[in-house]
This record gives structure tokens, sequence and C-alpha cells, in this order.
């Protein structure tokens, strides 16, 4: 049985503004062996209080035993609308599997944006998924997710979603955990193969239709299901 690479690709994203009010300040920084497609931060505009940054992939994500870990730093005051060209396919493993690791830190007053294209869990694939988001004092957050079970007219494949949303303190505000595959659409999604949610946390939750889970901490989790995506 394959196993994760123990090499991982890494993409690292620092935002911040600065002290003579310029534009903000964004480094980057992306690591990865020469047979493992990496995702590279792209900017696409930015001010003296935000930027908005495209993460682009250099090569086919996910494939048996890749390893793609993300770390992104908002500084204090500033704003980062991250978004995606196109959507992840975790293709057939063949017995492999592959990871994806966020790491996500918004600093006091700051503000991050994450329009994420479908995650698409093909056929044969298994995947772990996981992420942590840690938010200061007065920190915003908006995180648009949606996970496909299987390319139209396929069997899904596995797909284990962990997400966590903490407090600088430590403290809670959303712990999510979903082992989906084959046997976990039926049991967890009903059956249905598409499941789409947003995130808020300091921000309103305008126009978006979907069950509502307000959160004791503070903050709205809104979900739906479809069949297909364009009906979500």
């Amino acid at each position: 049985m394959s196993t994760i690479t123990t090499t991982p690709t890494e993409t690292s994203l620092r935002v911040g503004r600065t002290g003579d009010g310029s534009r903000v300040r964004i480094d980057t920084d992306v690591r990865g062996g020469p047979d493992r497609p990496t995702l590279r931060p792209v900017l696409l505009a930015s001010d003296p209080e935000q930027a908005r940054v495209s993460l682009v992939p250099e090569g086919a994500l996910l494939l048996a035993g890749d390893a793609v870990a993300i770390t992104i730093h908002v500084g204090d005051g500033a704003t980062l609308h991250l978004v995606e060209p196109a959507g992840t396919v975790a293709y057939d493993m063949r017995g492999g599997v592959a990871s994806w690791t966020v790491d996500v830190t918004v600093g006091d007053g700051a503000t991050l944006i994450w329009d994420a294209e479908p995650f698409i869990a093909a056929a044969g694939s298994d995947t772990v998924w996981t992420a942590r988001f840690t938010l200061a004092e007065r920190a915003r957050l908006r995180l648009r997710e949606t996970l496909v079970l299987g390319r139209h007219g396929e069997r899904p494949g596995r797909l284990q979603h962990h997400l966590e949303v903490v407090q600088a303190d430590g403290v809670p505000i959303l712990v999510d955990a979903l082992d989906l595959g084959p046997g976990g659409r039926e049991l967890v999604l009903g059956g249905r193969r598409v499941l789409g949610s947003s995130l808020f946390v300091g921000l309103e939750d305008h126009a978006v239709a979907g069950t509502r889970y307000e959160l004791e901490q503070g903050g709205v989790l809104v979900r739906s299901l479809a069949d297909e995506m364009h009906l979500l």
C-alpha cells in the first residue's frame, strides 16, 4: 500500500500592514520536490489595507503520496481575500493516500475571506483533509467550501475532512469532523453527492441559502446538500 510522501509540498503566505501606509506587505514561500506539484500564491491586487491572492496549482493535484501543506498568516488589521482558479480533484490512488493540511492564523482586527473552489473526491481516492484556523480578538472569517463525492456518474472516493476554528486562547468556535466515502455518503449526507458550507465569524451571512447553525462562541455555519454542484 502506498503512503504519504515524507517530503510534503509547502506553501506559506503572510500578509501584513506596513507602518508607512503603503501597500500591504506580502511574503510567500513555496517548497516542494521536482516531482510534486505545488500551490503557488499569485497576487491579483493590493492596497494599503488588503490583498487579493490566488492559489494556483502547478500540476495535477491530488495523487497518491501527495502531501500538501498550506500556512497562512494575516497580520493585525489586514485583510486577505483568497481565491482559487479551479477546483481540486483527488484522483484514483489505487490503494494509496494523500493529505491536505491547512494552518491559518488571523490577527487582531484582521479579516480572511477564502472562497474555495470544489474539492472532488474521485472514485478510488483516499484523502485526509485537515484545517485549523486560529482567530485573534476581533478577527473576522468567511470560509466557503464545496465537497463533491465522486465525479458525475462514478462512485465517491474517501474523504476524511477535519475542520477546527479556535480563538487565540484555544477556546473552540467550531470543531467538525466528517468521514465521507462510499458508505459515508449514505450515512452522513443522506445519499447526496455535494455538501456546501459557508462559515461566518464576525461577518454577516448575506443571502446564503441552507440550514443555519448558530455557534455558541459567535458565528454562523450554513450548510446545504445537493446531487449536483450547479444545484447547490
